[in-house]
């Protein structure tokens, strides 16, 4: 008797499974061939170690670099699984003639929401999901340093 009163508690909870689904992806941000410093506080160490904050920084640009990563398998096998935004740092901080990048912020969205809440196919392990990858922080030099083209 018990049994039978189990089945439909589990025909719904595999039902309800199946309509909310797995989809996303997962990735690993590096910046380890960065040219410049890159912080995610507003403070920066010169390459004598001596720590400068807002005070002693001034703002040239602004850092963007945006991915999107697709994940398969709920999301155990993502595409790509590392993002290395080392190329946009040394680009738009030579370009900004800025030493730095301070307040480093990364943020995912819910951008992808066609493949992540598509009902009962991203319950599927073949159902690709992704996740939309923002990153942003400010291009900055020391207050008292000159403008030198890299």
């Amino acid at each position: 008797m018990k049994s039978a009163a189990l089945a439909p508690m589990a025909a719904l909870g595999a039902l309800l499974a199946c309509a909310c689904g797995c989809a996303g992806a997962r990735v690993t941000v590096r910046a380890d061939n960065a040219r410049y410093p890159v912080s995610f506080s507003g403070v920066v160490r010169d390459t004598t170690g001596r720590a400068h904050n807002r005070h002693s920084l001034t703002k040239v640009g602004a850092f963007s670099a945006h991915r999107t990563p697709v994940g398969l398998a709920y999301s155990a096998l993502s595409v790509p699984s590392t993002y290395d935004i080392s190329d946009e740092i040394n680009v738009q901080v030579a370009s900004s003639c800025g030493e730095a990048v301070v307040n480093l912020a990364i943020s995912v969205s819910n951008a992808c929401t066609v493949l992540n809440f598509f009902p009962l196919l991203n319950a599927l392990p073949s159902w690709p999901g992704c996740v939309p990858v923002t990153i942003t922080g400010d291009i900055v030099r020391r207050t008292d340093a000159a403008c030198q083209s890299q």
